[in-house]
């Protein structure tokens, strides 16, 4: 069989990131890795829908939004449900086009558990917010990127996705369940120049982490402990989330779907926790 080699093009120079004319929506976007998203693809040029069960913290974001010059919108609902999801993509498209990001990072870790001890209603509640919520958000945007022509989304995973630690099967079930989600949905889609993605953070100092942190007596030492164990000595931010999330979503990445990027600090190239060689800490 003969296959024509690609006629030679004159090299373009490297764009750089760039969202101008993007329009995202984000759930969860009202704190944490939701908020730095959002926030993060605003800068970049996108306008942004920001979706949040919680409706004062959705708004604070789409002010901020507004504030870097960009068209923000505010809207609240369960990540969960079917009808607030579907009644959050109408409204955003309709404010602000159809839309070609799209991003799920609401989430609940549930409760510290032994599986023994899981209630049926504990682990529904757990796989609906994170895993059926972000079913809905890639049905929902599938329609809007359809007539783009183009469409990137996002969902978010966790490391507790491709590994697991006692006490959180529902949530670890969860978060391992959206990475065959992201490879089924890129399947689904990739002819239609839609990509789908998930990323998995490791541990990242959120206000929901900093706020179970601050029920322990030992929070900070606990903090420490985390740091510790990822070879970067650090745990993440959620500006570490946010701009990968942000690459992956922009042009420059076309060519990454069905991906599951880790963003651990390290965590993950180890089977045991990290130690200081032995030759930096003589």
């Amino acid at each position: 069989m003969n296959v024509s080699a690609p006629q030679p093009t004159e090299r373009a120079t490297f764009p750089g990131l760039d969202l101008r004319g993007s329009a995202a929506l984000v759930t969860g976007g009202g704190s944490g890795i939701g908020l730095e998203t959002a926030l993060t693809l605003a800068d970049l040029g996108a306008d942004v829908a920001v979706f949040d069960i919680d409706g004062p913290a959705a708004e604070r974001a789409a002010e901020r939004i507004r504030a870097i010059g960009r068209n923000a919108l505010a809207l609240v609902g369960d990540a969960a449900s079917e009808a607030d999801v579907v009644d959050a993509f109408e409204r955003a498209g309709a404010a602000l086009g159809d839309l070609d990001i799209a991003v799920a990072c609401a989430g609940i870790l549930g409760d510290y558990q032994p599986i023994a001890g899981t209630s049926v209603e504990h682990f529904d509640r757990v796989m609906a917010v994170n895993v059926r919520g972000s079913f809905l958000v890639i049905r929902e945007a599938v329609p809007q990127m359809r007539r783009r022509g183009r469409g990137a989304i996002i969902v978010l995973s966790s490391l507790d996705g491709l590994q697991a630690e006692p006490g959180m099967a529902s949530y670890c079930t969860s978060k391992g369940a959206l990475l065959n989600l992201a490879r089924a949905a890129a399947l689904d889609l990739a002819r239609e120049r839609i990509t789908v993605n998930a990323v998995c953070p490791s541990v990242t100092f959120t206000p929901l982490l900093e706020g179970r942190l601050a029920t322990l007596p030992d929070g900070d030492a606990v903090l420490a402990a985390f740091a510790a164990k990822h070879p970067l000595g650090r745990v993440l931010q959620p500006t570490d989330i946010a701009a990968t999330i942000a690459f992956l979503v922009s042009p420059l990445a076309t060519g990454i779907t069905g991906a599951a990027v880790p963003v651990d600090a390290g965590k993950g190239a180890a089977w045991d926790d990290y130690k200081t060689p032995p030759w930096l800490s003589a």
